[in-house]
């Protein structure tokens, strides 16, 4: 009996200083996640929106839908366009991408900073190859094709990921439908 209380002893003290050595990894790794996942973003706000340096974050309305970020982006005060932080449902889970959209109408570019699609097929969502689809093109109503684009509201699917492609699809028409209905007024107002 004394040998089991004390194997049971030596196995808590091991348990209870892995734990605590864990706990003092975690908490000091949160604030190099943080800095790292906003500079990911930063980045990304950057690289959908071209020519834009500052980004000022504005909330959605309420009936935003798959929305959950808008940012302003301007240069030297003058306002070059907005981000949307979309979240489709793919076929692993959701998918979280940016969609800059500038003043004149255009999806500038997409970036895709998480998601859970699967290895080799969905995961290609965020190579050019599909991702770079969107670039530049005027606002439409998006639709997926499984054969070559013949206009350019198509967007090809990637082959065996056709939830994915619908799921990032819609999320940039989400955007673009936000975008219609309450920034594009204010851009022609501004070009008058």
């Amino acid at each position: 009996m004394g040998k089991i209380v004390r194997l049971g002893l030596v196995l808590f003290v091991i348990t209870a200083v892995t734990g605590l050595i864990l706990g003092a990894v975690y908490t000091a790794t949160l604030e190099p996640i943080r800095i790292a996942r906003a500079n990911e973003k930063n980045e990304a706000l950057a690289a959908t929106l071209p020519g834009a340096t500052d980004f000022k974050e504005i909330t959605p309305e309420q009936d935003a839908g798959t929305i959950t970020e808008i940012y302003e982006g301007s240069k030297d005060g003058d306002v070059v366009g907005y981000n949307f932080t979309v979240t489709p449902k793919g076929y692993g889970g959701l998918i979280t991408l940016i969609v800059g959209i500038s003043n004149d109408g255009k999806v500038e570019d997409i970036k895709i900073l998480s998601h859970s699609e699967t290895p080799g097929l969905g995961a290609k969502a965020g190579a050019p190859e599909f991702s770079g689809q969107f670039h530049e093109k005027e606002i439409d109503d998006f639709r997926v094709t499984k054969t070559p684009p013949e206009s350019g509201r198509d967007i090809q699917a990637i082959s065996g990921a056709t939830i994915t492609s619908t799921a990032v699809t819609s999320g940039v028409n989400d955007a673009a439908a936000y975008w219609k209905a309450n920034f594009s007024g204010a851009s022609a107002q501004k070009a008058d």
